[in-house]
């Protein structure tokens, strides 16, 4: 984990998102707080395991990430989705704008979380896949780029039929909307797979951003 780490950050990139999947390494979390790198957690992601359990049975969220996945449809949790947001019980969270298959996977939904207030992290490649699969209309995207609840911005590209975090380019669906909003202060998190590209095509990445 930590050797990837630095390997990013050499490109001169403001930050890291940690996410599920990253290998532990003892120490990390000590190494970038000396570094005084600045770091914000999604979804499982664990600093002693590959993954963390999110969401339980009864439909409590059980860690303690910046931003988390809503849960998936079929999960035993899901039936209890929309009562508990109506209490409240998620206000304090930073839920991501999923696709079909999870809550908040389609512009209903994500119409009904700007009428509640909750806030969001949008993801532009997850909205391009519900509006390429018609489960999102024009109007909620309008909507969704004015909404003031926006606490995190994710980009990566794909083509519309599957979350496959393709590297950006100057077309990416959302691309300047995100540039835009990133001058109000709001985080940004380019999610495309760095890890699989050579160090030439990282560079042009964070050029492409920049």
């Amino acid at each position: 984990m930590q050797s990837a780490a630095e390997e990013l950050l050499s490109l001169g990139i403001g930050g890291l998102q940690l996410t599920p999947g990253l290998v532990p390494t003892e120490g990390f979390q000590d190494w970038l707080e000396e570094k005084q790198i600045s770091v914000r957690t999604h979804h499982g992601f664990s600093w002693r395991r590959l993954r963390a359990k999110v969401w339980s049975d009864n439909g409590d969220c059980v860690v303690n990430s910046n931003s988390i996945h809503p849960p998936l449809k079929n999960h035993p949790c899901a039936k209890l989705w929309d009562s508990r947001v109506k209490l409240g019980d998620y206000h304090h969270l930073i839920l991501e704008t999923m696709y079909p298959e999870y809550c908040l996977g389609n512009g209903e939904e994500v119409a009904w979380a700007m009428d509640l207030g909750l806030q969001l992290a949008v993801d532009v490649s997850h909205v391009y896949i519900q509006l390429c699969q018609g489960a999102m209309s024009e109007n909620v995207w309008r909507r969704l780029q004015e909404y003031e609840g926006l606490q995190e911005l994710h980009v990566s590209s794909n083509t519309g039929s599957a979350d496959i975090h393709q590297p950006i380019t100057k077309d990416t669906f959302g691309l300047d909307w995100v540039k835009e909003r990133s001058g109000d202060g709001i985080p940004v998190i380019l999610e495309c797979y760095l890890h699989k590209l050579s160090l030439a095509q990282r560079t042009e990445q964070v050029e492409q951003w920049n």
